[in-house]
C-alpha cells in the first residue's frame, strides 16, 4: 500500500504557494479532472500550470481533513475566492510510490464554482461560462 508521505507535503505546498514542490509530489503521467473544464489536464507540465493558474486566481487553499482507503483519499478543503467559500473534494489516487496519479475535483456551491471558473478558464486558453436560471 502507498504511503501518504507525498500527499501531505502536496497539500501543504499549495497551501503555501509553493508549485515547485508541489510539483514534487505529483507523479509524471498526472492525471487531473478538474470540474471547470470537461476535458482532463494530463501530465506534470500542464497539471502544474493549471495548479498555478487557480493558485493566482484565489485567495486562499486551506486542507481540512483526509479520508483513506488504500491508494485512494479523498481530501476535503476550502479554498476561499472574493466572497465565496467553496467546499472542495478531491478524490487522489496514490501511484506504488505514494505519488499523486490522479486528480478528481468536485466543488460547490455552483455559483463559487462558475465564480471560480470565470476567472480562471481564459488564463488556461479556455471560454469563460455562465450560470443562469432556467426561468427568469
Amino acid at each position: 500500500m502507498p504511503s501518504q508521505d507525498h500527499l501531505t507535503p502536496f497539500l501543504e505546498a499549495m497551501h503555501e504557494g509553493d508549485l515547485a514542490r508541489a510539483s514534487e509530489h505529483l507523479s509524471e503521467t498526472v492525471e487531473l479532472n478538474s470540474p471547470i473544464l470537461p476535458t482532463p489536464f494530463k501530465g506534470r507540465d500542464s497539471v502544474i500550470a493549471v495548479l498555478g493558474a487557480l493558485l493566482s486566481t484565489i485567495d486562499a487553499f486551506e486542507p481540512k481533513k483526509m479520508m483513506r482507503d488504500g491508494p485512494d483519499v479523498i481530501a476535503i478543503l476550502t479554498i476561499r475566492f472574493e466572497d465565496h467559500v467553496i467546499d472542495a473534494f478531491d478524490h487522489v489516487h496514490l501511484d506504488a510510490d505514494g505519488r499523486i496519479e490522479t486528480m478528481t475535483i468536485a466543488w460547490r456551491p455552483l455559483p463559487a464554482v462558475v465564480a471560480i471558473q470565470q476567472r480562471l478558464v481564459p488564463k488556461l486558453g479556455g471560454q469563460a461560462m455562465q450560470l443562469v436560471p432556467l426561468e427568469q
